[in-house]
């Protein structure tokens, strides 16, 4: 199976806002949402893995306010989190699908457990890969940890240099990160309207009238979907010790940790992932 950009890119109006998204292959619905790291979107994070997961799913790559051409308010009234989980549904009522199965890495994993505690009946399998502190807070680990640290050096001087630095931290294989890749993303961190989109997600995750609607971990005891926690041992972005709080607490988790892996499990773990993830949603494990 080959798929393009282009052939796939679609958009959405929700609440009078564009939701830009991918729509592949045919069955269950299956949402994906890519990280908050500049110069993400849905494509970005997931095109490498579209073929094994549009064998048995109809996946979305929906792209989160503020990434990808997706819109947001000139002010956020709420938080980011609620405001991204209701552009999800709002993708999937344009769309007629009455119940999805979502996968999110990081910042999408925190909006995919908003919307699984906002729209229970709307979620079926879920997985989570590389989970933020919004879900699941670090234990001994130093936070900010250095992939954050290294990204919010780059927010302050975008550079191809500060980028690459960047990227580096997001891998445990070093080889992967190519010098095109380098370029790509930072184009795409530095296109028209995409800083000024970061910007606005990190003043809707940090507002402080909003700040404990963001944290997710007061509440993710109440998420009854089955979930399966997906975490790089050597994530220097979200520590592996971030991982134990929302395994312990939601009601329905298991976790799976990945040895020789970073941040980025799609690609840096990307045949055991995607087998893992696969058999997991199907509900062959």
């Amino acid at each position: 199976m080959q798929f393009t950009f282009d052939d796939t890119a679609r958009e959405a109006q929700v609440e009078g806002f564009r939701v830009t998204y991918h729509d592949i292959g045919e069955g269950p619905a299956l949402v994906m949402l890519h990280g908050g790291g500049a110069g993400a979107s849905g494509w970005s994070n997931f095109a490498e893995n579209l073929e094994s997961f549009a064998r048995d799913f109809r996946v979305l790559l929906v792209n989160q306010p503020g990434f990808g051409g997706s819109g947001y308010p000139e002010h956020f009234d709420e938080h980011y989190l609620s405001f991204a989980a209701r552009m999800v549904i709002g993708v999937l009522d344009e769309l007629g699908i009455e119940k999805s199965n979502i996968l999110g890495n990081s910042l999408g994993a925190a909006v995919t457990v908003r919307t699984a505690l906002d729209f229970p009946d709307r979620i079926d399998r879920i997985v989570l890969m590389g989970t933020g502190s919004n879900v699941s807070l670090g234990l001994f680990a130093p936070r900010p940890a250095e992939g954050i640290l290294k990204l919010q050096a780059f927010n302050a001087a975008p550079s191809l240099e500060g980028m690459e630095t960047f990227l580096r931290a997001l891998v445990h294989n070093q080889e992967l990160i190519t010098p095109e890749l380098v370029q790509a993303r930072f184009e795409a961190a530095t296109a028209p309207n995409a800083e000024e989109g970061n910007k606005a997600m990190f003043a809707g995750m940090h507002d402080p009238k909003y700040l404990r609607d963001g944290e997710l971990w007061r509440i993710c005891d109440e998420v009854k979907h089955h979930t399966l926690i997906t975490w790089g041992r050597e994530d220097r972005v979200q520590p592996l010790d971030g991982a134990f709080i929302a395994a312990k607490l939601m009601q329905n988790a298991r976790l799976y940790i990945i040895p020789k892996c970073g941040h980025w499990a799609q690609v840096d773990a990307k045949d055991e992932f995607e087998r893992v993830a696969v058999s997991f949603l199907r509900n062959v494990i």
